[in-house]
């Protein structure tokens, strides 16, 4: 598997991204051996998970981290290993409830948290779970930048913010001796979702997908992308089929070209729709969330998977 660099200080990590979320609800014990393994023996050393996960669950606290470290200790294979975690996120159902979760106080007490449940010394990607644009994107870096200096963490990065704060931020970073954010994290695949206005994007705390500016900043600033939901939630793997609220005519239409480059070449639908975000014109990360070894068996399998251009524009335009 290729590696992409990351940040400045020679971090390298594989064009697929292992994302954690399942660890302790859907997938426990062997079920989580068997997904690392098979992960790390095709060449992955990235991995994703986030202090929230999954809080949602009874009991489930922390217990992601938690699964990632005990796999780390047990296969002594931290040094080999990319960790990302995320943090500063805002109140859900059965997390905690906090008004300000953009504070040095409220992070510090995050990082706390991860290292100890991955019983580790340092993390090397931490992610904002979140944006705040309440906060000034100065403020913001220099309380990242504090973690850095302590060796609490390596790298940051910035999830769900739209890139034109993630401009911004980079922009105050190299005027102040920062090296600033090494890559974002959205929501992006193959589906034609429904736009939200830039006001509503910029608001506290929102869950978001990449729409066409931040294509345009990453295209320009070659800031690597690292997609959740790479796959469409299975929409392209059931040719349209699920889940029912992305059944519009424009995604119906995709998934149906999808299915057609497919048997074309011989791989399957989400193969077909991973290969068409690797075929960007900025580095683009997919994170493979699954709990079942087939089901990454599968998504594995794009890495011998290339498009053209003209493949590419095809499958989102038809033309």
């Amino acid at each position: 598997m290729d590696q992409y660099p990351l940040g400045s200080d020679g971090t390298r990590v594989s064009q697929l991204c292992l994302g954690c979320m399942q660890f302790g609800s859907r997938a426990t014990g062997e079920q989580v051996d068997a997904l690392l393994n098979a992960y790390r023996d095709a060449g992955g050393n990235f991995l994703d998970t986030a202090h929230c996960y999954t809080a949602w669950n009874p009991g489930g606290d922390g217990i992601s981290e938690r699964w990632v470290g005990d796999y780390l200790s047990r296969h002594n294979c931290r040094d080999e290993m990319v960790v990302a975690t995320k943090g500063a996120h805002p109140s859900i159902p059965g997390y905690r409830k906090v008004e300000k979760y953009m504070t040095a106080s409220r992070i510090e007490s995050d990082i706390d948290d991860s290292l100890g449940r991955m019983r580790i010394e340092t993390i090397d990607l931490y992610w904002l779970h979140r944006d705040d644009p309440r906060v000034p994107v100065g403020e913001i870096l220099e309380i990242l930048e504090a973690e850095r200096r302590r060796g609490r963490i390596r790298l940051f990065g910035a999830s769900n913010w739209t890139a034109e704060r993630i401009d911004e931020a980079n922009r105050y970073a190299s005027e102040h001796g920062i090296e600033g954010f090494v890559a974002s994290q959205p929501r992006w695949s193959l589906l034609d979702y429904e736009p939200m206005p830039r006001e509503k994007r910029l608001e506290p705390g929102v869950l978001l997908h990449a729409d066409a500016d931040d294509r345009k900043r990453h295209a320009a600033s070659q800031l690597p992308m690292v997609c959740y939901g790479p796959t469409g939630n299975g929409f392209f793997a059931n040719e349209g089929a699920a889940p029912e609220k992305f059944a519009t005519e424009e995604n119906l239409a995709r998934a149906r070209r999808v299915t057609e480059l497919a048997r074309e070449l011989g791989a399957t639908a989400n193969q077909i729709a991973l290969a068409w975000l690797r075929a960007q014109s900025f580095p683009v990360i997919p994170i493979l969330g699954t709990a079942r070894v087939d089901h990454l068996a599968d998504a594995l399998g794009v890495v011998d998977v290339s498009l053209t251009d003209e493949q590419a524009r095809y499958l989102e335009t038809g033309a």
